[in-house]
């Protein structure tokens, strides 16, 4: 029987095993965190405008699109692993891969030091706050094995450590696309897979709760732009 079992054992070793293909290249290690630390904003400014990201993002990281992600605010390492993310394709996008491209470490990082230097939008005066909500944001679903949002995104919403970005500020519309990319599959560059998982067990009314409550109203400024932008294309505005 021992000999059976030694042989077997022998034949598992020789079946080749799939590895994992990692989500991210990046590695928070103490060479990341040191460039993150010297970062220079005001090079990041400069890098900012020759790239023209106001096209999607605003002049200060404040979307004029729903759609699109507000980085103000956004804490350096998780704009930096995306930054990474985009130019090795661990994240797919072919824009973003574009910009990123013909970027390095440093200029990367300078890059987050600008954005997360800049004001975010705070929450809408009006957020989803029905119990069941609040729920999911304090303390999750064990049975779901769904971790408090709170818990990696800080208490409000603020962003955790390294890859936990900033919830508050951004628009419910860019909250919801988002989180059904992870729960579709589309999006993979979480590690270890903890989005995907959380997102999964998440249903869509579920979601639209969370954007209600993490989620910025567009500012006024902004809304009258579009309504103004739509009237001048002979777009109705109703």
């Amino acid at each position: 029987m021992m000999r059976l079992l030694t042989v077997l054992i022998g034949l598992a070793l020789l079946v080749p095993v799939a590895a994992a293909e990692p989500s991210s290249q990046v590695a928070f290690d103490v060479p990341t965190l040191q460039l993150l630390r010297a970062a220079d904003p005001a090079r990041g400014e400069a890098l900012a405008k020759e790239k023209k990201c106001s096209k999607c993002h605003g002049d200060n990281g404040v979307s004029e699109d729903p759609e699109d992600i507000n980085i103000a605010g956004m804490q350096p390492s998780y704009f930096y692993k995306q930054l990474k993310d985009y130019q090795d394709e661990s994240r797919d996008d072919r824009d973003m891969l574009k910009q990123t491209r013909d970027l390095d470490d440093q200029q990367m990082a300078d890059l987050a030091a600008w954005f997360a230097a800049q004001q975010p939008l705070a929450p809408a005066a009006d957020r989803n706050t029905d119990p069941a909500v609040l729920r999911l944001v304090y303390e999750g679903d064990p049975q779901r094995l769904i971790k408090a949002c709170a818990s990696c995104h800080g208490q409000q919403g603020q962003g955790g450590q390294f890859d936990s970005p900033r919830l508050t500020g951004q628009y419910p519309e860019y909250f919801i696309y988002t989180l059904t990319e992870f729960k579709e599959g589309d999006r993979y560059n979480d590690i270890y897979g903890r989005m995907r998982t959380i997102a999964e067990a998440l249903t869509e009314e579920e979601i639209e709760g969370l954007a209600g409550y993490y989620g910025a109203a567009v500012p006024v400024l902004l809304t009258n732009m579009r309504l103004w932008s739509r009237f001048l294309a002979n777009e109705s505005v109703l």
